[in-house]
C-alpha cells in the first residue's frame, strides 16, 4: 500500500521523531474528519501540543484530533465500533463512529538528544541520520510480505530550525538492507519541507498541513503516556493512548496481539554507546504512575 509520511519532532526528554503514515487511498476521507472536528470545535488556528495550555477550543480541538488520530490507527475494527470526541455544541459533547483504519505511526527517540553524536558535519545531518534509524525499524516492524509499505512522500515541518534543507540522499541512498515489502520512492520531490501553518501562503497544501500538525500532536500525547510530560493538561489529552494503546503494548507482544492496535504503532529508542556502537531497544515507561484504565474514552 502506498503511503506519505509526516514528521515532527519532539525535544523533551531526548530527540523524539514522529512518523505518521497516512494511506494514500484514502487520504482525503482522514482530512475530512480533522477538519469535521475544527468546525465542531470552531478552532481553525495552527495546533500544536505546546499551544494547549488550559481548556478551550483549542484543547477540545487537540482532544478530538488525538482521538481521531487513535482510532484511524486501528489495524482492523474489532467486534465494536469506536466513538470519537468531536468537540461540543451547546456544551454537550459531540462524538461519531470511526470507521477508518490503516493509518501507522512511528515514535523514535535518540536518548541523549544527539548530543552523543561527534564527527557530523552539522545538527541536520545527525537528525538524518536518526531519522533514518527510526523510518528503517519502524518499516520492517509495520510492514510484512503480506502488507508492503510504499512511502511515496515524506513531509518535513519546515527546515529553519535545521539550518539548511534535508538531505534526501542522506536519508533515502544510505538506508541499507531494507527488506523487499518496503520501499521508498526516490523521486526528486520525494520531500516536502515547507511549514505547517496553513495559514501562511509559504507552508505545505492544507491538508497536508493538517497531518503535520496532527503528528505534532500524537508525539506530545505519546511522550506524556510514557512519562515524559511538560503541561498537566497534557496528562489529559494522552488518556486515551494509555488506555487504548498502551495497556497491552506494556504487557508485550502476546498481549498486544489480539489488539486492533496491533503492528499499526511501534515506540523504539536509541542511543550511542560508550564504545561507538548503537543501542537499539524498546521505548519503556519513564514512571510508575498507575494506568487509569477507568477513565471513560472522551
Amino acid at each position: 500500500m502506498d503511503y506519505e509520511l509526516y514528521h515532527d519532532e519532539s525535544l523533551e526528554g531526548g530527540y523524539w521523531h514522529g512518523m505518521l503514515l497516512v494511506p494514500v487511498l484514502n487520504k482525503q476521507e482522514f482530512s475530512d474528519l480533522l477538519q469535521k472536528a475544527r468546525n465542531t470545535t470552531r478552532f481553525f488556528h495552527k495546533l500544536g501540543i505546546k499551544n494547549v495550555d488550559s481548556r478551550g477550543r483549542i484543547y477540545d480541538c487537540a482532544s478530538a484530533w488525538s482521538q481521531i488520530g487513535i482510532a484511524c490507527l486501528r489495524s482492523k475494527q474489532g467486534k465494536e465500533k469506536l466513538s470519537v470526541f468531536l468537540g461540543k455544541e451547546k456544551g454537550k459533547p459531540i462524538v461519531a463512529d470511526v470507521d477508518l483504519l490503516g493509518m501507522k505511526f512511528i515514535l523514535f527517540r535518540e536518548r541523549d538528544s544527539h548530543k552523543e553524536l561527534n564527527g557530523y558535519r552539522d545538527y541536520a545531518s545527525k537528525v538524518e541520520t536518526t531519522f533514518r534509524f527510526g523510518l528503517k525499524g519502524g518499516l520492517h516492524f509495520l510492514g510484512s510480505d503480506e502488507n508492503p509499505i510504499s512511502i511515496t512522500k515524506i513531509h518535513f515541518d519546515g527546515h529553519e530550525h535545521y539550518q539548511r534543507e534535508i538531505d534526501k540522499a542522506r536519508i533515502v541512498n544510505r538506508i541499507y538492507g531494507l527488506r523487499e515489502y518496503c520501499h521508498i520512492a526516490d523521486s526528486p520531490d520525494l520531500i516536502d519541507q515547507r511549514r505547517s501553518d496553513h495559514n501562511d501562503p509559504q507552508s505545505q497544501d492544507y491538508e497536508d498541513c493538517q497531518f503535520l500538525q496532527l503528528t505534532d500532536i500524537l508525539i506530545g500525547c505519546f511522550r506524556t503516556a510514557l512519562g515524559y510530560r511538560t503541561r498537566d493538561i497534557h496528562f489529559l489529552l494522552s488518556l486515551p493512548i494509555k488506555k487504548w494503546l498502551l495497556s497491552r503494548y506494556n504487557q508485550g507482544y502476546a498481549r498486544m496481539k489480539p489488539s486492533r492496535w496491533f503492528n499499526s504503532f511501534v515506540l523504539s529508542q536509541c542511543y550511542l554507546k560508550g564504545n561507538g556502537e548503537w543501542k537499539f531497544e524498546r521505548v519503556e515507561r519513564k514512571s510508575n504512575e498507575e494506568e487509569q484504565l477507568a477513565l471513560p474514552f472522551l
